[in-house]
């Protein structure tokens, strides 16, 4: 009981300095320790900025791929189509024809 009265007592006398504005505070009295200090706060923003560049160079390297993939499809389609059609006219036999059938057919 006696110990909670003195802690009782220094925790008032601890508000009571707290609340008249003691003009004891000296400049190398320590610093509040809600607010960062300036090396974390130039550290945060240093890697905000680390941030914001790479999730632009995530985002601009995957427009760059959706881009080159929509232009390339078409080229490589155009690019096939023409060794195709160069090689079934050199080559006529390997030209894809529906097989002649002689099997007889009935016409009414």
């Amino acid at each position: 009981l006696a110990q909670a009265s003195v802690g009782l007592k220094s925790k008032k006398a601890r508000e009571t300095t707290m609340a008249s504005g003691s003009a004891e505070k000296s400049p190398d009295a320590f610093q509040d320790e809600d607010k960062p200090g300036v090396c974390r706060k130039c550290a945060e923003s240093s890697l905000d900025c680390f941030a914001f560049l790479g999730r632009g160079a995530v985002a601009t390297g995957g427009a760059v791929a959706t881009v080159t993939k929509q232009c390339a499809y078409p080229v490589k389609e155009s690019l096939l189509a023409t060794a195709d059609s160069t090689s079934n006219y050199l080559h006529p036999w390997q030209q894809k024809l529906p097989s002649d059938s002689h099997v007889p057919t009935f016409r009414m």
